[in-house]
């Protein structure tokens, strides 16, 4: 007969070790838990803080420095806050937290930017062109910085070291070109010291090109002129739409000559690209439509208006590979001008519009024709061609027309006059290809050439 295996005695011991893990457990989970609420009480700290960062009561910002008083942002809001009040008292204050943040923080620029307003206030001016220093080392591609430190020596009475600061900015960014522009012509009245010290021998062409517009803006076309003169000697390249705002504004003065000879410069530098298959002598631009219009200058433009659709790329052109298609979609008795054109004319002489047209249902019996009219004097000419309705194939039209004594420019377009006779309401589509116009010669006695450059 087998014994039975011997029964262990328990130890007295033997429940201590179950009773000593659930205190280690405890004493473990009041250790997280503790973390858990100085973390969160942490947490709540550095959002406080940071609220109070943003505050613009200086109360408010000094019980953040209770709580955090090494925060270098809260001495930097500090003292801004105390540059805005504005009193003698605290512009000491002004400087004092000014100086605390960046001692605190010695590598955000915009410390240094502050501290240098600061000293600036008190007439420190060695301390101002230190912080200044110090901010363009910090970040000199900061377009604000070189702002600031060009403003700094105008308002301290040394322009030439302005100049050079604008310079430099205007390199960086021309986008502070207007602002500096603005500021120049307040503190200099002369415009040829900002264009001779600022932009003369600048390598980027669009700063010229701004200060031609701006200047044309306040009336001085001449030394707008003489801008986009030397930027058109030098010959760099240049998106157009840096030079589309002053040839528009030349444009709506009606100052038609100047800006015919800038479209010619810019065809020369390859700025503005001759449609293929110009025709020597022809004055309309694109007159087969055989690239995108600009919409700008003497190219096609298309304003916007309800009811009609433009399209200046249709394929069923007379001939060449476009044409423009224009569809009336919805019935409207009004009057419209969908696409239009400005061109030079010279004073006093005859020329002859030719194009190619055909239209499909035009309901209206005022129907679309080509009008040419003087912008500048309606009165003194305003010839169109006869009315297109129904539906008719591919065929020409022309039209004879003088241009005045004090003609320099006609608005070529398609045009769609007011019905008076029923059917009003127009619906269908026209269609234009092959459109030139050339001179014939003089009307009577010369009095005027157009400038040609």
């Amino acid at each position: 007969m087998i014994s039975p295996l011997p029964v262990p005695l328990l130890s007295p011991n033997t429940n201590e070790v179950p009773l000593r893990s659930r205190r280690r457990s405890g004493l473990f989970l009041s250790l997280v838990a503790l973390v858990v609420l100085v973390g969160t009480a942490e947490a709540i700290k550095i959002a406080t803080v940071a609220a109070l960062a943003k505050s613009t009561e200086i109360s408010q910002v000094r019980k953040g420095l209770a709580w955090d008083p090494n925060n270098p942002e809260l001495h930097y809001r500090l003292s801004l806050l105390y540059g805005y009040s504005f009193g003698q008292l605290s512009l000491a204050e002004w400087v004092r937290e000014a100086r605390r943040a960046t001692d605190l923080s010695p590598y955000k620029f915009a410390y240094w930017l502050n501290l240098a307003s600061a000293c600036e206030s008190i007439g420190d001016s060695a301390c101002a062109e230190q912080a200044l220093q110090r901010a363009l080392a910090l970040s000199p591609m900061k377009p604000l910085v070189w702002w600031t430190a060009g403003n700094y020596f105008l308002r301290t009475d040394r322009p030439e070291a302005a100049l050079q600061y604008f310079k430099h900015l205007l390199e960086l960014s021309p986008d502070y070109a207007g602002p500096t522009f603005r500021l120049g012509l307040r503190a200099w009245a002369d415009p040829k010291v900002i264009f001779e010290n600022v932009l003369a021998g600048g390598k980027d062409p669009r700063l010229a090109l701004a200060f031609a517009d701006f200047m044309s803006a306040n009336n001085d076309f001449e030394t707008a002129h003489q801008a986009w003169t030397q930027v058109a000697s030098r010959g760099s390249p240049f998106p157009f739409v840096s030079i589309q705002p002053y040839l528009e504004r030349l444009l709506s003065r009606g100052r038609y000559q100047e800006a015919w000879g800038v479209w010619q410069d810019l065809e020369r530098m390859q700025i503005i690209k001759t449609p293929s298959g110009a025709e020597e002598g022809n004055l309309v631009f694109n007159g087969g439509f055989e690239q995108p219009p600009l919409q700008a200058g003497f190219d096609w433009r298309s304003p916007p208006a309800p009811y009609v659709s433009v399209d200046f790329a249709d394929p069923s052109a007379y001939q060449g590979a476009h044409c423009l298609r224009v569809d009336f979609t919805v019935g409207q008795n009004a009057e419209f001008e969908p696409v239009y054109q400005v061109l030079p004319v010279a004073p006093n002489r005859a020329y002859m519009l030719m194009a190619y047209v055909r239209t499909k249902d035009i309901t209206s019996d005022s129907g679309p024709r080509l009008r040419v009219l003087d912008p500048a004097c309606p009165s003194c000419l305003n010839a169109s061609t006869e009315t297109m309705v129904g539906t008719t194939p591919w065929h020409l039209v022309t039209l004879k027309f003088s241009a005045g004594i004090q003609t320099q420019a006609v608005r070529l377009s398609v045009w769609r006059p007011r019905s008076r006779t029923f059917p009003m309401e127009i619906t269908g589509s026209f269609w234009l290809d092959g459109v030139s116009i050339r001179a014939l010669g003089l009307v009577g006695k010369e009095s005027g050439f157009m400038k040609t450059h």
